[in-house]
């Protein structure tokens, strides 16, 4: 799907912003580009719950489908600019020490065939891999579209993200928002999301490893932070924010409209499965005792705690603040310490893989968020430990899930091929 340009904001003609290197979103030269840009794609919206439901415009309703673009748009969609002023009131009443409050988030995108259902045609994003969708893509190894989740049998024209703090918040402003477009718009699948947060707050899957770690910045607000709280010196999250905002290069582009490439993948986490195979990884390999958590390390690439694999043997599980993410594999080349398959190795090879920087051109500003289709009935921070293979399938296997929840992955791109599919290859 697509993210054009904040469909509410003013059509007048603003200067093209320079998004060649990270910007404090406070300069005012940048006010009128965040106006014009959805939110969560410069940063995360942050919220515990969201609902992502994909509709179809009425068939023979251009007119219809234009207005209710437009009044979700006015009414709801969250703005750049607007998230991030959120944001900051949000840590200001946490740092004052009041309970914060966020309000809830909503954006739209389109897929290739909301844009002529719209009457867009001409504005087709150029993209090859848009234009063809998804369920053409064979570098995914997808199974084929018959065998998914019925809610997605269907080809959706769009998806409207909303997202709030709790589930009812979530399900009130979803319930309004097509309460007033009914005419135009059928709802065609809802998937709910919730957040899986470790017990010191930070966000893991349901295998447990901490997730989100490692995202490309755009911001100098954000990147002060690392800078404070990690260091950016052996690896350095400051990227472009050209590579998440693409110029708008339709027929009727004025150059000052940005948009986006936003990839949707429900991926079924099949944690016992996965759990039982890193037992048997721990087996292959003769580590016993504790030492069995580093068999599950050397498929991530991380310890279940974000310790990175190729920095120590043992989970480090600091008491405050977070395990290092500043570190590269120029001390690691031969993958004796993380394995070149490591999930996160290949993913972001730090400089080891394709040489002169070429490899950073693959990064995406992930956004996902875990789902429970089926409720999990033991968080993953309360499973009891085991010492071996045996007492493994005596105590934990059977509280682990077999399926039926997993992870929501969402990413923002500027080009598919390079990044999402290179990545996800």
């Amino acid at each position: 799907m697509a993210i054009k340009r904040n469909p509410a904001a003013p059509a007048a003609l603003v200067a093209s912003p320079d998004l060649t290197s990270p910007f404090s979103w406070r300069d005012p030269a940048f006010e009128p580009f965040l106006e014009r840009l959805q939110g969560n794609i410069l940063k995360g919206h942050g919220r515990e719950h969201t609902n992502n439901i994909f509709f179809r415009f009425a068939a023979g309703k251009t007119a219809e489908a234009r207005a209710a673009v437009k009044l979700i748009a006015t009414q709801f969609v969250t703005s750049a600019l607007k998230q991030l002023k959120q944001t900051e009131m949000f840590k200001r009443a946490k740092d004052a020490g009041r309970k914060p409050k966020s309000d809830p988030f909503v954006s739209i995108v389109f897929s290739r065939t909301g844009y002529p259902a719209l009457g867009a045609a001409a504005s087709l994003p150029p993209d090859p891999k848009f234009r063809a969708g998804m369920r053409a893509s064979a570098s995914l190894n997808d199974p084929a579209p018959v065998d998914w989740d019925e809610g997605f049998q269907t080809e959706p024209d769009g998806m409207i993200l909303v997202a709030a703090d709790s589930p009812e918040e979530v399900e009130e402003l979803s319930d309004r928002i097509f309460a007033l477009t009914s005419d135009a718009i059928e709802v065609t699948h809802r998937q709910p999301g919730k957040a899986t947060r470790n017990a010191k707050g930070e966000g893991i899957e349901h295998f447990g490893y901490v997730d989100g770690r490692s995202q490309p910045l755009f911001l100098i607000e954000d990147l002060a932070v690392e800078q404070t709280i990690g260091g950016t010196i052996m690896w350095d999250p400051a990227f472009s924010p050209a590579r998440v905002v693409v110029p708008d290069s339709g027929a009727a582009g004025d150059g000052h409209a940005f948009g986006s490439y936003f990839i949707f993948r429900k991926l079924e986490e099949r944690v016992r499965a996965f759990k039982t195979a890193e037992q048997r990884l721990a087996n292959d390999l003769g580590l016993k005792g504790d030492e069995r958590e580093r068999a599950g390390a050397l498929c991530v690439g991380r310890f279940e705690d974000g310790t990175p694999a190729t920095l120590s043997k043992d989970a480090m599980s600091p008491d405050s603040g977070r395990v290092p993410n500043d570190f590269n594999y120029d001390h690691d080349d031969l993958a004796g310490k993380c394995p070149y398959h490591g999930h996160i190795r290949k993913s972001n090879p730090r400089g080891s893989a394709l040489g002169n920087n070429t490899e950073r051109l693959t990064i995406m500003a992930r956004r996902g968020i875990t789902y429970e289709d089926v409720a999990r009935e033991v968080h993953p921070d309360d499973l009891p430990e085991a010492k071996d293979f045996a007492e493994f399938q005596a105590k934990v296997a059977p509280l682990l899930p077999e399926g039926d929840l997993g992870l929501l992955f969402m990413a923002y791109n500027v080009d598919i091929d390079q990044q999402f599919e290179t990545t996800d290859a």
